[in-house]
């Protein structure tokens, strides 16, 4: 819906206001930009009543760039500080007027709360939504045969839909499952219980620890008695959308693989120390499954299988294969040895951790667990006798930072993408760059680094190139038709929110089809395109974290500066 005041035109396609669309926090740095038209004035103007509560000039266009084709002009309103609902209009050739945002304390709580609430609806061999719109019957209660031996199954129900489909991925599932439990460490009062209405809730426990246990019974299926734990659980081929209780299609168990068991120790290790506190029980057996794990690991120290996981012939979906799972072990090591202070994971590390390339330190993925890995070994309690290691890493964390933040100041929309990164998966990039950000904030102070990982969530959260969020059910216009089976085939009035898609993406293109010439433009909100509008537990995961560092008032002084 687009908000109109007298005098205003509808937007143009490319001609529009590009602003956070959830909104902005009280006392941070605000920017809005006008996208392709000549403008000199701006107006900030109450929604509810039509009172113009600021104005001001507009800076000059910038060049256009070669990733959008978009001219930017800068609105700087970062000493607008009163909570309330607003838009942006402008004069110029022609008059524009953004979508409505908000300006208040602790504005994306609410979003958070979504993006978590998401992994509900996710929720695999069991009735869900019973309160909800969202809902759907017991599914998928018949998990699975062995592929390769059909006549042999084994009980694997429950985990997570891994995305708009309803396969379940073990190393996308600890990954996911890592990142949710990071974000409670980023602020554990921020997380409460009844916080989602699940039916967990009520009992003790904050809720997101609840939904990553769900997540976590599922893993501990999946692990085979010496240890090892089997890739992933998947359909032979895609036979077309269902809603998930009336899915026909046989679900498969697939080979271990040591990259999904190396992910699997890492996220049972951090689940049990998460939850010795709330479920001792419950704990106990997260230690136990996650080094019987590492004890797997260690008697198989080359990649298992070699050269990773590959689909058996005739098999076609997701693979999740990883030529290399020693990003996987390092990140197991590390948090085994938060877990534990056993000498024994931390020397694996330390070992190790300089076959990395530090100077190229990828985003975070399914299989890149490098910055993760990074991450844990500096929050752990490591002893003095390695501050040389400790420091070594740092630096190259800062070095990345500081790359990173060349890539923006070159990036009009303050985006953290080069123009070759606009792949399946591009917001969530994006993200882990924020991520990375993040980190190298916690370890040296430089509010730069934190300042340029909030113009990533900006960014995703509708001030880009689409004007729209890329969250649905987030912020005044979203995502409306994710590539989301359930969302879809469920006949409901919007699709589950809280789900981050996928991204334009110019690398895979569907039916050979170009969307837009610009890289940044290579999105379409159409159901049947996955992949640009597909939905994923680790997109999401990633986005849970980056949002919970700027949700939570104990950060808030931390963002109070204007940008420049």
């Amino acid at each position: 819906m687009i908000f109109v005041l007298p005098g205003c035109a509808l937007l143009p396609e490319d001609q529009f206001i590009a602003v956070n669309l959830v909104g902005y926090e009280a006392d941070s740095p605000k920017q809005s930009f006008v996208i392709n038209t000549e403008s000199t004035d701006f107006k900030i103007v109450r929604l509810h009543n039509s009172e113009v509560v600021l104005s001001g000039r507009v800076e000059e266009l910038a060049e256009a760039d070669s990733i959008s084709g978009d001219r930017l002009a800068i609105i700087d309103f970062s000493g607008l500080n009163t909570p309330g609902e607003y838009v942006i209009k402008t004069s110029g050739e022609p008059d524009l007027i953004s979508h409505p945002f908000k300006i208040e304390e602790n504005v994306y709580h609410d979003a958070l709360i979504a993006m978590v609430k998401s992994y509900y609806y996710h929720r695999c061999g069991t009735a869900v939504g019973d309160k909800t719109e969202w809902s759907y019957n017991v599914c998928h209660l018949d998990d699975a045969p062995f592929f390769r031996d059909p006549e042999t199954s084994k009980r694997v129900t429950g985990g997570w839909h891994d995305a708009g489909d309803y396969n379940k991925f073990s190393g996308n599932t600890a990954l996911s499952a890592g990142l949710l439990l990071y974000a409670y460490d980023l602020d554990p009062a921020a997380f409460t219980d009844h916080q989602l209405d699940i039916p967990e809730s009520g009992n003790g426990i904050p809720d997101i620890l609840d939904e990553v246990s769900w997540a976590l019974k599922w893993l501990l299926k999946m692990q085979r008695d010496d240890g090892a734990v089997y890739h992933k659980v998947s359909q032979e081929k895609w036979i077309g959308e269902f809603l998930p209780d009336q899915d026909p299609s046989i679900r498969y168990i697939f080979d271990v693989s040591s990259a999904a068991t190396a992910s699997f120790a890492a996220a049972t290790a951090l689940g049990a120390r998460h939850l010795e506190e709330f479920n001792p029980s419950f704990s106990l057996e997260l230690y136990s499954a996650a080094q019987k794990a590492w004890d797997f690991l260690e008697n198989n120290p080359g990649n298992e299988p070699e050269g990773g996981f590959k689909n058996p012939p005739g098999v076609t979906g997701g693979e999740y294969g990883d030529p290399s799972d020693l990003d996987e072990r390092l990140w197991a090591s590390a948090e085994l040895f938060n877990l534990t202070d056993s000498e024994v994971y931390l020397d694996f590390f330390i070992q190790n951790y300089n076959r990395l390339s530090l100077s190229n330190i990828p985003p975070i993925s399914w299989r890149d667990a490098e910055s993760l890995a990074l991450r844990a070994f500096l929050s752990s309690n490591i002893p003095d006798r390695y501050s040389n290691e400790r420091e070594v890493i740092k630096t190259h964390i800062i070095n990345h930072a500081d790359s990173i933040l060349e890539v923006q100041k070159a990036n009009n929309y303050k985006n953290l993408l080069q123009k070759d990164q606009y792949y399946w998966g591009s917001n969530s990039v994006g993200l882990a760059y924020a991520f990375d950000l993040i980190h190298a904030f916690e370890i040296s102070g430089e509010l730069e680094y934190r300042l340029a990982a909030l113009d990533q969530l900006h960014f995703i959260l509708g001030r880009n190139p689409l004007n729209l969020s890329m969250v649905t059910g987030v912020g005044s216009v979203s995502v409306k038709n994710p590539y989301h089976q359930l969302s879809e085939m469920g006949g409901f009035s919007a699709p589950v929110p809280g789900m981050l898609v996928g991204g334009p993406n110019n690398h895979l293109l569907l039916n050979d089809r170009n969307i837009s010439t610009r890289p940044a433009k290579n999105y379409e909100d159409t159901f049947k395109n996955y992949l640009v509008n597909e939905p994923a537990i680790n997109f999401t995961a990633i986005l849970v974290f980056v949002t919970t560092a700027f949700s939570t008032s104990t950060k808030k002084s931390d963002i109070a500066t204007t940008s420049k």
